[in-house]
């Protein structure tokens, strides 16, 4: 539970607003429970779903019966789950009604109305269940999924890309600022206790989905194909494309710094005016940093500290995600985040020898630091080792990578795979070519996200593959290669080649891609060669 609603429920209760019943009991069930509750709702009301399906039928699909018993199941799940005298089995069921009854009206919704409408209806009647039910993990779940209809009512569905949310995240983050700031600047009173608990509650989960949605948008972070093998697809693009999105992320960052500065006066100095200043060159240059920093900003200053470990989660994958903008060259990628790595360095020296000074002061006697200058900057032993061990965790996760390539590079098996057709107008896009390779002809392996399977080798080193896997004793001249997930399906490593802009006409002329693979069948592309296997 977030501080702003623990003190709101705390204070409406000491005064009388609330009945005892509001305050959540010790004895309450633990969020596994509840966690574990959930699933089973789901997987409950596949079924059900089913089950009426097959029962009604025709008139489900055409008439007004999914209009009835949607509001019927919904109507009956409100009450179980607002009793107070049922058992906590009778009490489980009633999620999963709640599901089948919304899915119903959904489903009447999407089939008779305009999706701008229905989306609309639908925010109403989740809106209203939320006001109705009083279990505030499900006002947050609800608040989330209003949240997501709220995003997809305001995206830009019709974009070249599969899914445009970013305008939709930002109305959303819009939307959730005034939020908080109604619920902050107004106390409990008789009429307004409960109204004020039920916003606190949904825009806890409303907040959640759109960082979420702005993650999405965003695209792959850096080292994540790594972690989740998964290599993403050069032609991957990004929600945060026009024009205007660059403004906007840079002016939500100086407002989240001038928050800040409101909320802490130590912050107002000239040197966090400077880190502001690299914060809103970042988020021009990374459209979504904008608005988790904003979010990040809003949560620390008032409080809700579990929403601004999410925001600050959120803002950290969105800068990973600069590593794979396709516009800007990677030595200036790298140029820049060291360029501004080294600025915050700097800010960061300085704040310390600032409130160094402050806690020290002068030699004619020491002084107690003032409350301008936030908390006490001494760092004992184990905050230090913290520190220490963050910068090393980083260093090892950013060259982990490199080093593994490297001894890839130098031990590894060179391997030469024949690149297949490509869609001309994909083939050369900017500094970059999209590759494709002769894979075996297994009718589920477009399908898989990961497979290995057996190649042939001939004496100059070119690589065949044949099928799968099996696991049966490879001939001499076979070995096993690893095909990875990519935004165009499976292939050895990547889908694309990356070159310095310009050299378009020189590598125009690859025919075969050159692989170093290990024991493991893990291959690494370390350069295109022409129809000769000649270098170009």
């Amino acid at each position: 539970m977030s501080r702003p609603l623990q003190h709101l429920i705390e204070a409406a209760t000491a005064e009388g607003l609330l009945s005892s019943h509001a305050v959540p009991k010790e004895t309450a069930r633990p969020w596994p429970v509840i966690l574990m509750t959930a699933l089973g709702a789901w997987l409950a009301a596949v079924p059900l779903l089913f089950a009426m399906a097959a029962i009604f039928g025709d008139a489900l699909e055409k008439g007004v019966l999914c209009y009835v018993m949607g509001a019927a199941f919904l109507f009956g799940a409100i009450r179980v789950l607002r009793s107070r005298t049922v058992s906590p089995f009778v009490e489980q069921l009633g999620l999963p009604v709640l599901l089948v009854g919304g899915a119903l009206l959904v489903f009447g919704l999407f089939r008779d109305l305009p999706y701008f409408a229905a989306e609309a209806l639908l925010l109403l009647v989740i809106t209203g269940t939320a006001w109705l039910l009083p279990q505030h993990w499900l006002r947050v779940l609800l608040g989330a999924l209003a949240a997501l209809v709220f995003v997809l009512m305001n995206a830009n569905l019709k974009s070249a890309s599969p899914l445009h949310l970013a305008s939709g995240a930002l109305l959303a983050l819009v939307a959730w600022l005034i939020a908080a700031w109604y619920g902050d600047a107004h106390a409990p009173s008789h009429r307004a206790a409960h109204k004020m608990i039920v916003l606190e509650t949904m825009s806890n989960g409303w907040l959640l989905l759109t960082l979420a949605a702005l993650v999405y948008d965003s695209g792959t972070t850096f080292l994540s194909p790594v972690a989740w093998g998964h290599a993403p697809g050069a032609g991957d693009a990004m929600g945060f494309s026009t024009s205007l999105f660059p403004v906007i992320s840079s002016v939500m960052a100086v407002a989240a710094a001038a928050w800040l500065a409101r909320c802490w006066p130590a912050l107002r100095a000239p040197r966090y005016a400077a880190a502001a200043a690299i914060l809103a060159i970042m988020s021009w240059l990374i459209p979504g940093l904008g608005a988790a920093l904003l979010a990040l900003s809003a949560c620390v200053g008032s409080g809700r500290w579990r929403l601004a470990v999410a925001s600050g989660v959120a803002a950290a994958w969105i800068i990973g995600t600069f590593y794979y903008e396709l516009a800007v060259p990677l030595a200036t990628k790298a140029a820049i985040m060291a360029g501004m790595g080294a600025a915050f360095g700097v800010i960061a020296w300085l704040s310390w020898n600032a409130g160094a000074r402050a806690v020290t002061g002068d030699v004619s006697g020491a002084t107690v630091p003032s409350a301008d200058h936030g908390a006490d900057v001494a760092t004992s032993p184990v905050q230090r080792a913290g520190l220490f061990a963050t910068l090393l965790l980083t260093l090892v996760v950013a060259n982990g990578a490199i080093w593994q390539k490297e001894a890839l590079i130098s031990s590894g098996r060179p391997v030469f795979i024949a690149l297949a057709p490509v869609d001309p107008r994909s083939l050369m896009q900017g500094d970059y070519m999209a590759l494709n390779f002769e894979l075996p002809t297994v009718n589920d392996i477009r399908t898989m996200r990961r497979a290995k399977v057996v190649a042939k080798v001939d004496s100059r080193g070119v690589a065949v593959m044949q099928g799968l896997a099996t696991g049966k004793p490879l001939a001499s001249d076979e070995i096993v290669i690893e095909l990875v997930s990519t935004g165009r399906g499976l292939r050895p490593a990547t889908d694309a080649w990356y070159f310095k802009e310009g050299e378009a006409e020189r590598w125009s002329h690859a025919k075969y891609g050159e692989f170093r693979i290990d024991g493991n069948g893990r291959a690494l592309l370390v350069n295109l060669r022409g129809a000769e296997l000649e270098p170009l």
